[in-house]
């Protein structure tokens, strides 16, 4: 289970990519984490469709969150 610090770094480092924040930016003013790290490179792969499903499952995760109430 991931913790709310893992889950608030991969929503800021989503928020950021939307933001056009690239490679090391998209962790400039955060912790570093795994998981967060994890998302960087998966929105750093070469294939464009890569990135996209990166990005849409977690824009999918901070939506459910968002509905639930849980992002304080």
């Amino acid at each position: 289970m991931t913790t709310d610090v893992d889950d608030f770094a991969r929503a800021y480092v989503a928020a950021s990519y939307l933001l056009d924040r690239r490679d090391e930016a998209l962790m400039a003013d955060i912790s570093p984490n795994q998981s967060a790290q994890s998302l960087v490179s998966r929105l750093g792969h070469d294939d464009r469709q890569a990135r996209a499903q990166a990005l849409a499952a977690e824009l999918a995760r901070i939506s459910r969150a968002v509905e639930a109430r849980r992002i304080k």
